[in-house]
């Protein structure tokens, strides 16, 4: 673990910056810069748990190339610590500027870099509470609400040599795959994504036909997390 110090850190909030003082620390291991929901500022646990290792290590099983990995839905850095020993580069996107402040205090490799996006089917912008991890869509909603959330298309970006992508976006995952379908065709990659059945059945069901339709099939799963390869 790093030194220890006391600095003042501007944490985003609700359209505003607060000013609170914590301990500048450089995790390691399991220990972590978190912002639950039960937190009113970033908050340092020195064992925050293993970040889905289960689930990660089912999806990364099936890699075949280490080029690039994409993590949507990146949270505060506990996939892309361990995505960036076994990648060349490790791409991020989070939404939730709390999210990113903890990001940034966890992971420091030269390897990983994030954009501050949320991915949809175009660009334009969406809501977000200051401690949530899903952009407010809610049922009835056929688009996404008016915010200060940027989101963009993945197939934006146009990636390339990308060997594994882990989708973690609570309930956006239909607008995520619809825009980034043509990253899909060119790039063919392990597929690990959250899939909710029981509390979001229309959701899954809808990605899982997206999925099929780019030639991809279910291969495993463990807990909520799906691995879809191409046939």
């Amino acid at each position: 673990m790093g030194a220890n110090s006391t600095v003042n850190n501007l944490v985003q909030s609700a359209g505003t910056v607060q000013t609170v003082h914590v301990k500048n620390v450089m995790p390691t291991d399991n220990s972590f810069w978190v912002f639950y929901l039960s937190h009113s500022q970033p908050t340092y646990l020195e064992e925050a748990g293993n970040g889905q290792q289960a689930q990660r290590d089912n999806g990364l099983k099936y890699v075949k190339s280490w080029r690039n990995a994409l993590d949507i839905g990146a949270n505060v850095g506990e996939w892309a610590r361990p995505l960036a020993k076994r990648f060349n580069k490790v791409i991020c996107f989070e939404p939730n500027p709390n999210f990113r402040n903890c990001f940034k205090k966890n992971i420091k490799d030269p390897n990983v870099i994030l954009h501050p996006y949320g991915l949809s089917t175009h660009s334009h912008t969406a809501e977000q509470g200051i401690n949530e991890t899903h952009l407010n869509f809610v049922v009835g909603d056929t688009e996404p609400r008016d915010g200060d959330i940027q989101c963009r298309a993945l197939d934006s970006f146009n990636f390339t040599d990308v060997d594994y992508i882990k989708i973690d976006v609570d309930g956006f995952e239909v607008p995520v795959l619809r825009g980034a379908e043509q990253t899909l065709r060119r790039n063919n990659p392990v597929i690990n994504i959250e899939m909710k059945e029981r509390k979001r059945p229309k959701i899954v069901a809808e990605s899982r036909k997206i999925l099929r339709n780019l030639g991809y099939r279910h291969h495993s799963r463990v807990r909520s997390d799906e691995v879809w390869l191409k046939s």
